[in-house]
Formats: C-alpha cells, structure tokens, sequence
C-alpha cells in the first residue's frame, strides 16, 4: 500500500526536469528531519497529504530566480515553517485567505499559490487556487491538487522558453496562469470542481475573467 510518505510526484519530477533541460535557474534545498505529516494541523488547518510527500522530499524551492521566476515554494525545514508563516500573517475572515493555506509564490509580487482544505477529495488532496493579492484580488483555481499544479506549470514553462517577448528581451507574451485556460483545462477533475460551482466561494471574479472561465470550460 502507497503512504503518503511514498507517493509519486511525476508532476513535481518533470518540473524539475524541464528547468534542468532548459538550463534555467533552480534550488532545491533538503528536507527537514521531521516535515508536518498529512493531516496534522498548519496554520489551523489539515495539512494537505501532497504537500507533506513534497516536504518529505524537499525543504523548500526556488524555480526561477527574482526577476523571472515561476515559483518560490515555501521553505518548510528545522529552521522554519514557511508555510504557517505565510498563511497566518495572511489571516483575515475574509476569503480568500479564511480558507486557504498558503505554499508559494511568484518571487518578488504578490501572487500566490495557495491549497483549499474544505475541498478535498475522499483522499485528502486539496485543490491548488492562485491568488492575486493586489488592489483587485481575484482568484483563479489552477489545479486539482498540487502535483497536478506542477505537471501544468511544468508544461507553460515548456512553452515559455520558446515565446518570442522571452526570448528577445526576457518580457514574455504569456504568464501562467492567465493565459492559459486550455492548458489547466488538461486537469479535468478541476474544471468539473469548477463546472459544478465548488469554487464559487472563493473566486469573486469579475467580468474581465468570464471568458478566462469560459475558454477553460470548453477546452
């Protein structure tokens, strides 16, 4: 029987893959000796079972760097808890961030990454909502769960190291995950979350994104 301890993380593994195929910046640092298992409390909410097999494997990373990065993923180790760190200096009642639990960012905006406990499924593995954290917050559910969040942004930066802006000046034409609703349409158990209104408490979204949710439901 699979543990959580030993749960595959394909779409973790092929995320690092493309960023050492492509040659760009990445560090991953160890793991802790004791990371949070699968359901303990974090920031006051149960801790999702793909996260604690991440952090059994790693203590955090860095997939990009400053200036154009995709991912800084939350230092959890000895040291620190980045993660409850985050998700309480967050804390607020309103949503979106009464009911999610922070795990990375873009580095250097304020985007963030960030699970939903009170949606997971009968395994545990709760869905993975990016967050626009500026005047006009607005969140997008990205992935079913977060090995599938790494699979989809493994797949854009595929397509980002071939997109014309970042090739001649570094200033791409596209940026996850607002210009790519057809790929995170690939997760179909996401957009059936979505389809079926589980998002609906959390999103807020404003015309500007109908088409977004339109494009992602047809794809």
């Amino acid at each position: 029987m699979t543990t959580h301890a030993d749960m595959p993380l394909p779409g973790l593994d092929r995320l690092i893959e493309v960023y050492r195929k492509h040659g760009l910046a990445m560090k991953i640092q160890p793991p802790g000796r004791s990371p949070p298992e699968a359901g303990v409390l974090v920031a006051g909410h149960p801790f999702d079972p793909v996260l604690a097999a991440v952090y059994r494997r790693l203590g955090g990373a860095d997939f990009g760097d400053e200036s154009g990065g995709q991912l800084f993923l939350n230092q959890v180790d000895d040291q620190l808890n980045g993660i409850a760190l985050d998700t309480e200096g967050f804390r607020r009642p309103e949503e979106p961030f009464h009911s999610s639990v922070i795990f990375g960012n873009i580095p250097g905006l304020a985007y963030y990454y960030a699970v939903v406990p009170k949606l997971a499924d009968e395994q545990g593995r709760q869905p993975v909502i990016y967050i626009d954290a500026y005047m006009d917050r607005y969140v997008l559910p990205i992935a079913s769960d977060v090995d599938r969040f790494f699979d989809t942004l493994s797949h854009f930066v595929d397509m980002l190291v071939v997109d014309q802006g970042y090739l001649f000046d570094g200033m791409p034409g596209i940026h996850f995950p607002t210009s790519v609703p057809e790929l995170i349409a690939r997760d179909r158990r996401l957009v059936e979350m979505i389809s079926t209104g589980r998002f609906d408490f959390i999103m807020n979204l404003g015309d500007e994104f109908q088409d977004w949710l339109a494009r992602l439901k047809s794809a």
